[in-house]
């Protein structure tokens, strides 16, 4: 019986993808030439350190997304666009070299940009779930030590912080969500979450907490896909959005967590959600993205 490779996250089959071989992101190497100008998943690292540098996905051209990333090899730091990750690996590069490679996929459907992102939100769960940590620059995060560009129109370089300057997104986050009865996403307990009992969005009122916390939907006549799957610092608050513009007849539950006091936190624990969701059903919930 065939079983996915999920544990192997270098490896040319890693989660059933076909993956094409690491080719270098240096510019002046002139490997990208080979990369496809199809849409597709990529994924980065860099050999001096351990583990995957990046996850990502396009729905344009691989090629032209990967030559933006590839402006980490700019001289000075460059800004969050065209490629918001390019200045984390900038900063990834003075402290260990230029030996950045990428590989790429393009699975059937991959067009299709749920799908995609599904795609890409179950490989970045999948990393964590094996790893116990996150790459390096997914969630917006920076390396510990400098700043980040601003968007160009800005027009703020980041580079090296000063002795007394702190960067608030070099902190790592959270570890993978324990993974318990992952292929349920409906059960009480799903991933390892407290979830609240379930009610309708018709019922949605002032017991639910102004807290953070993650959310899940659903049609209770079709409880499989979720219908959508959510974070937020004031679940009231989204919530209450939610059942102007859904159906009240939808099911809702929700669970807080202790640390999820970050936005890259809430987004590190909905990123798990969504990746057990695909692997379980082959896709994402019917309203994501």
């Amino acid at each position: 019986m065939h079983s996915m490779n999920t544990a192997d996250y270098e490896a040319d089959d890693w989660l059933d993808l076909a993956w094409s071989p690491w080719r270098s992101l240096d510019p002046a190497a002139g490997e990208l030439t080979a990369i496809t100008t199809e849409p597709g998943l990529y994924r980065v690292r860099h050999h001096n350190r351990e583990g995957l540098t990046y996850i990502g996905q396009t729905g344009r051209d691989l090629r032209e997304r990967l030559r933006a990333l590839a402006g980490c090899y700019n001289e000075e730091m460059p800004y969050t666009d065209p490629h918001v990750t390019a200045p984390c690996l900038w900063a990834i590069r003075q402290e260990s070299g230029p030996a950045f490679e990428v590989s790429v996929a393009t699975p059937d459907g991959v067009g299709d940009n749920q799908r995609r992102k599904g795609i890409e939100e179950a490989l970045i769960a999948v990393y964590r779930r094996e790893t116990g940590s996150n790459t390096e620059a997914n969630f917006g995060r920076m390396i510990e030590g400098y700043k980040r560009s601003s968007r160009s129109s800005d027009g703020v370089v980041g580079g090296p912080l000063e002795d007394d300057q702190t960067e608030p997104n070099t902190a790592a986050g959270i570890g993978p969500l324990p993974w318990e009865n992952h292929s349920n996403p409906t059960a009480s307990e799903w991933m390892g979450l407290e979830w609240s009992p379930l009610q309708t969005l018709a019922q949605a009122d002032q017991s639910i907490p102004q807290a953070a916390g993650v959310y899940r939907i659903w049609d209770p006549s079709e409880p499989h896909p979720l219908e959508y799957i959510g974070q937020s610092t004031r679940l009231r608050n989204r919530l209450y959005r939610h059942r102007r513009t859904r159906s009240e007849e939808l099911h809702f539950s929700y669970a807080t967590h202790s640390v999820a006091d970050a936005k890259h936190i809430l987004e590190q624990i909905e990123t798990d959600l969504i990746g057990a969701h695909w692997l379980a059903l082959d896709m994402a919930p019917r309203d994501q993205f």
